[in-house]
């Protein structure tokens, strides 16, 4: 009996234990959302990831208790709770409907909620403002909720999770969506989605902490979620936060650690804020991420230790390199630094030129064993700095040195010594430079390179031209200059290899044979470009004629020929490109005769043109009543003019202007024709080349106005030309006292005439004065404002040089003319007026711009702090009181400064630029300026 009783409680116990030992193996069940990244989420390989499924994962390993991840749909989550199929939702926002339903555990973490909005809509919407429009929601998400607490008005469009919102965000059916922070998982989406809702225009709806969620019976669970992870060191869930998220929890943004004095790369402005290529860049990264950034400036050294030592979060950049190795991480390459040979004095015509001689160098340049490598037989001399460079090869102890490109340019242009150094471009190195972080936070390094996968070449492209003057050394090609081609089109540019262009031996600027023989103008530049682009060589074949020009291009004994037009019977037997650069006609006149604008004045005249211009046909085919006179070329024409025989030779403008200019045709001037202004030249092309126009059109297309001015600026060159008028002047004096001693008559007939001719004259200057000048201050209008500025920006591309633009509201004006009365309101302007032509020189413009503002054209400026003096002296000139109708008055000055070409290469962006800067002066409450 005993021993059956023995057997039953053993059997009691081992049975009753079963369930025991069963929970004790069963994993806690936790459901989790598939696409919230970066916090839950399920990656490439169906692993659930994330910020808190890492967290939980820390808690098993804390409290010993095995886990499951199931992840579900959003929607799907919650109920997957609520029925009881999941002990815990790993993190969810707090609402009211699910504080009902559940019971929420200390928070885990913090997000923050955003309204995105389209790029299209108006700026600065408020939460009332959006009633017209949709805003995307995933079902179920606590946005809804949040959004109706702020405003009743707000309709929703709800998508079943993240990845139907975003593709509805894509495909335009919502203009608004709320989501959390944080970037997409899908780079290519992420890309997209942040190019049409900018980063900028987003509105915070709420800062919410993420807390786990259980059911409301399961307390003693609560207590275990609880005790597990306050169990957990809290820098280990910082770091968990830090690797998913890229910045500390409790920081705000980025601290970006930076050197000085790098122009154009890193530098201080005259505002003592940094300015450069490199802030630009890093100030676009802030943009596309939404993440604040600071600097931080100091020497080279001092910034790459307050990295290392966690002052500071990113180094700006620097150039790492295995030689010059920091220990830190190489996060994202940065830029890429060009290095040339510059020589003093002459041209250096080849490295076998320099044998023998001393070449200098820095001793912390990465390219020094392929510069050795590179000039086997040279004296290498290592200086402490590029400044000390260029003083050593001036006083003759270097005859050569290698620096950065950009680096040196800036700083000949500033010390007025660019023309005396010259580059050697077939001899260059390049320093890439990368941004540098803590190689212990790589979290943080996958954040930086996600931001910068955002930033387009474009944008990058548009940065570097704003503060790398030559074009030669830029790194970054716009897509200006990039021609996507396919396999079968490259394979067909591959099979060309070369085009035979056909041109004219003489028509200056357009094109030409130089000293050499050698195909050169406008068009052979043009040429270049295309050539350049398309991987192609070019074989140039000179014409005497026009028509023999076209002929051959016709019989295909050219490929190409520019300045053609595409006329219909042109048409039949060519194939054209498109437009490629303004070709209007004119006329070249005796000086006496009236000036002409239009063929219809030409009526009953000989007028002379080239045998095989295309406007032949176009005078021939309609009813002038024009005598055409063929010629061989531009010369016979001229000629015929200057000897009488015909009344008039047509030419394009800009070739007839070069061959008046350099010819001896001073008894000829020139007008253009009104009637034929608006015509282009394009590349005439032979049949057998029809694949070749789409790919020459694709090149013409990168042909941007810069480039269009560069080539014209360097073939054309203004020259000062003295009246002419002169000589007749004296003759018609030397014949009217003639006439006076003869005949008394004629005396008095002349004599009112010259009187009437005298009123006309100052008529015509008060007319001038009225149209240029404003009448009140005598300053400069917006019209001829327009026109300096644009002679300003031309004058200092041409030089490489630099100006400053002030933008100057005057505050106080309008309170006076409201409680004073207009009369004592301009009686002010005018003072203020003469005050401020005081500060600035009398080779500088100023202009009035509108009733209370003005604009100072400072020409010449060397820098920033230049015109930056200059803004103080104005503020401290008209912060003192005028005195006015036995009253002392006040006025506020409002500044904002435009550098070129830093702030802008035109005159639209360099006044929009100072108008911006200028408005912001005025909210800091004026008597200030403003600098970028």
């Amino acid at each position: 009996m005993k021993y059956f009783t023995l057997v039953f409680v053993v059997s009691l116990l081992v049975l009753s234990s079963v369930p025991l030992w069963a929970d004790e193996a069963k994993p806690l069940i936790l459901v989790m959302g598939e696409d919230s990244y970066p916090y839950q989420f399920v990656d490439e390989q169906g692993e659930p990831s994330g910020v808190l499924v890492d967290m939980w994962q820390e808690w098993s390993k804390q409290t010993a208790t095995p886990v499951m991840f199931v992840s579900r749909h959003w929607t799907d989550t919650l109920d997957q709770l609520s029925h009881g199929d999941a002990d815990v939702h790993i993190g969810m926002a707090v609402t009211q409907s699910r504080s009902e339903k559940f019971a929420f555990a200390q928070a885990l973490t913090h997000v923050s909620t955003y309204l995105y909005l389209h790029q299209d809509l108006p700026p600065r919407l408020t939460f009332e403002e959006l009633g017209p429009y949709q805003i995307g929601i995933v079902s179920g998400s606590s946005h809804e909720t949040e959004l109706l607490k702020l405003s009743s008005k707000v309709r929703f469009k709800r998508y079943k999770n993240r990845h139907e919102l975003l593709v509805g965000v894509l495909h335009g059916e919502i203009k608004v969506f709320a989501g959390m922070q944080g970037y997409l998982r899908d780079k290519k989406i992420n890309k997209q989605v942040i190019s049409l809702f900018p980063l900028s225009r987003r509105i915070l709806i709420k800062q919410v902490p993420l807390r786990p969620a259980l059911n409301k019976s399961d307390g003693q669970l609560m207590q275990q979620v609880n005790a597990g992870f306050a169990a957990i060191d809290k820098g280990r869930l910082d770091a968990i936060e830090e690797y998913w998220i890229g910045i500390k929890p409790q920081q705000n943004g980025l601290i970006i650690a930076t050197a000085i004095n790098l122009e154009p790369f890193i530098s201080l402005g005259g505002d003592g804020m940094p300015h450069g290529l490199y802030v630009d860049i890093w100030n676009l990264w802030s943009d596309k991420t939404g993440i604040p950034i600071s600097f931080i400036t100091s020497d080279i050294n001092q910034s790459l230790d307050r990295v290392k030592s966690g002052k500071a979060d990113v180094h700006i950049g620097y150039p790492e390199s295995d030689k010059f190795n920091t220990g830190l991480l190489r996060s994202q390459l940065l830029y890429r630094v060009k290095s040339r040979l510059y020589s003093y004095g002459k041209p250096i015509e080849s490295l076998q030129s320099l044998q023998g001689s001393r070449v200098g160098a820095v001793p912390t340049a990465p390219y020094l064993a392929q510069l050795k490598q590179a000039l086997p037989d040279v004296e290498l001399k290592l200086y402490g700095s590029v400044t000390a460079m260029i003083q050593a090869a001036k006083e003759g102890h270097i005859g050569s040195f290698v620096a950065s490109s950009s680096w040196t340019h800036h700083y000949l242009v500033l010390q007025g010594a660019w023309s005396e150094f010259y580059p050697f471009p077939k001899l260059e190195f390049v320093t890439d430079i990368f941004v540098l972080t803590s190689p212990h936070n790589v979290g943080l390094s996958n954040r930086i390179k996600a931001g910068f996968e955002l930033i387009e070449t474009q944008e990058l492209a548009e940065i570097e031209r704003k503060w790398i003057l030559d074009s030669q050394v830029r790194t970054f090609k716009s897509h200006l200059e990039l021609i996507q081609l396919s396999g079968e089109q490259q394979q067909y540019l591959q099979d060309l290899k070369s085009i035979r262009v056909g041109y004219l031996k003489d028509w200056q600027p357009m094109e030409f044979s130089n000293e050499d023989d050698m195909f050169s103008g406008i068009n052979r530049d043009v040429v270049d470009v295309i050539t350049k682009q398309l991987g192609i060589s070019v074989e140039a074949v000179a014409f005497d004629e026009w028509q023999s020009l076209i002929n051959a291009l016709i019989e295909g004994d050219v490929d190409i020929a520019g300045s053609v037009a595409a006329t219909a019977d042109r048409r039949k037997a060519l194939l054209f490109s498109d437009p490629y650069w303004p070709s209007p006609w004119s006329l070249a006149t005796p000086i006496e005769t009236e000036a002409i604008f239009n063929v219809q004045q030409l009526a009953g005249q000989r007028l002379a043109i080239v045998e095989g211009y295309q406007l032949v046909n176009q005078l021939m085919g309609a009813d002038y009543g024009i005598e055409l006179v063929l010629v061989a070329d531009p010369h016979s024409g001229l000629t015929a003019v200057k000897e009488g025989k015909v009344d008039a030779f047509v030419d394009k403008a800009i070739n007839l202007a070069s061959t008046l200019k350099h010819g001896d045709y001073s008894q000829l001037k020139m007008s253009v024709l009104a009637d034929f202004s608006e015509q282009h030249s394009h590349f005439g092309i032979h049949p057998s080349l029809a694949q070749f126009v789409p790919l020459m059109n694709l090149a013409i297309k990168n042909l941007d106005q810069t480039k269009r001015q560069v080539i014209y600026q360097h073939w054309i060159q203004p020259v000062a030309v003295s009246p002419r008028g002169s000589d007749t002047v004296k003759w018609c004096v030397s014949v009217i006292i003639v006439l006076l001693i003869l005949i008394a008559i004629i005396l008095m007939c002349r004599l009112l005439l010259t009187k009437e001719r005298l009123k006309r004259t100052q008529l015509e200057s008060q007319l001038s004065k009225m149209t240029h000048f404003d009448q009140m201050t005598g300053f400069a209008n917006r019209s001829l404002l327009d026109d300096r500025l644009k002679q300003a920006v031309l004058l200092h591309s041409r030089e490489q040089a630099t100006f400053g633009v002030l933008f100057i509201d005057i505050g106080g004006l309008k309170s006076v003319n409201k409680q004073m009365g207009h009369d004592v309101g301009d009686k002010l302007l005018k003072l203020v007026a003469e005050q401020m032509s005081t500060c600035i020189r009398r080779s500088d413009t100023l202009a009035r711009f509108g009733s209370n503002e003005f604009v100072v054209v400072l020409n010449k400026s060397k820098d920033l702090d230049l015109v930056c003096q200059i803004a103080d002296t104005i503020i401290t000139n008209l912060s003192k009181s005028f005195d006015c109708e036995d009253t002392k008055l006040n006025v506020r000055a409002s500044i904002g400064i435009a550098m070129f070409p830093a702030d802008g290469d035109n005159v639209v962006e360099l006044l929009k630029s100072a108008d911006k800067l200028m408005y912001r002066a005025k909210q800091s409450g004026g008597n200030c300026y403003k600098s970028s």
